[in-house]
């Protein structure tokens, strides 16, 4: 008989425990209905695409300019804050576009004798987050590259 009532002590403790946890934690049927509708996902916004003007980046040889490097850009973001954003700093963001590119182009031609868009497309990411912020601008979409040397 004592066993019998410890087995059912222990049942009413696990029991009361298990309740407990459940109305703590807000789990089961004591969920909110705010925090299931939370964790849906949410509908998938799509990207927006801001065009830059046209970069013209001359290149340096001793004394003279030996050739002038055009490259369009579009930027990708997404959200219409961050669109908003990144329209605000457009400007800026463009000058250190240009700033990078004015030191970067001249060292990559010299190792591989033609630009790699590739690197390009990485280097602007690299830039537009230390200017707009990380995870602002979520692509860098090169679209054309032009290498005008002069001879």
């Amino acid at each position: 008989m004592k066993k019998l009532v410890i087995a059912f002590v222990a049942i009413i403790l696990i029991a009361g425990g298990t309740f407990g946890a459940l109305k703590f934690l807000k789990l089961g049927p004591f969920a909110d209905k705010s925090a299931q509708e939370a964790n849906k996902p949410k509908p998938i916004e799509p990207p927006r695409f801001i065009d830059m003007p046209q970069l013209n980046v001359p290149i340096f040889a001793q004394d003279k300019v030996a050739g002038t490097v055009l490259i369009q850009l579009k930027l990708e973001t997404v959200g219409t804050a961050n669109e908003a954003k990144v329209n605000r700093i457009l400007p800026r963001l463009n000058d250190a576009f240009l700033r990078e590119l004015h030191t970067f182009i001249p060292r990559l031609l010299q190792k591989t004798q033609r630009l790699d868009v590739f690197i390009l497309k990485r280097r602007l990411q690299m830039v537009s987050d230390r200017v707009v912020g990380k995870g602002v601008v979520s692509n860098v979409l090169v679209q054309s590259v032009t290498n005008s040397a002069k001879q």
